[in-house]
């Protein structure tokens, strides 16, 4: 699992969660639900203790979160250590291009910049461009994703998408654009599986 552009490092995490078994919210000491009336504190107590003998502890798996602000990896790189997947993820700090990508197969997913609040969006258009071609000449046998908030700029990859899964960040209507990437072009794919 490859997370270019990872930020403070949501997805990264999540995806680290979810490969080792990891309850969502486990680590938490507060719910809103314990302060009900009829809470079985008990019967909660249980759950917990079951899902971290849940926890998977020996899985081979690689995770690479990288971006090309320093600060940034270092609020990631914190965000896993309270989340308890630090050892887990590798934290590059370079350009989406450079970020190391494993020979075989596996999942990148990116969440650039939409436009509509940290950059002006016929910048990103060149951005939206090196990924696609990021995409075609580093990522084959990988599946990428998108998360984007900017449909016109989504165009700018340059790719076909498998398909587009509806999402919202907060108000903005976002997409999960997803990728199949092979080497060559689609006709070529098609011969060879025939």
């Amino acid at each position: 699992f490859v997370n270019p552009m990872c930020g403070s490092g949501t997805i990264a995490i999540e995806a680290a969660l979810i490969a080792k078994n990891i309850a969502p919210g486990l680590m938490r000491e507060n719910f809103a639900f314990m302060h009900l009336k009829n809470f079985d504190k008990s019967g909660f107590e249980n759950l917990k203790r079951e899902a971290k003998q849940n926890i998977l502890q020996n899985q081979d798996f690689k995770i690479i979160a990288s971006d090309i602000d320093p600060a940034a990896i270092k609020a990631a790189r914190e965000n896993a250590k309270q989340a308890g997947v630090e050892k887990n993820i590798k934290f590059e700090i370079c350009d989406f291009e450079e970020t190391e990508i494993p020979d075989g197969s596996g999942a990148i997913i990116l969440n650039p910049e939409y436009g509509s609040r940290l950059g002006e969006e016929k910048k990103l258009e060149k951005v939206y461009e090196r990924i696609g071609d990021f995409f075609k000449n580093k990522c084959s046998g990988y599946w990428g994703y998108i998360f984007t908030g900017n449909f016109s700029l989504a165009k700018k990859i340059g790719l076909r998408s498998k398909r587009r899964i509806p999402f919202y960040n907060s108000t903005i209507d976002c997409r999960l654009i997803e990728f199949e990437l092979y080497e060559g072009s689609r006709k070529q794919k098609s011969q060879e599986l025939e």
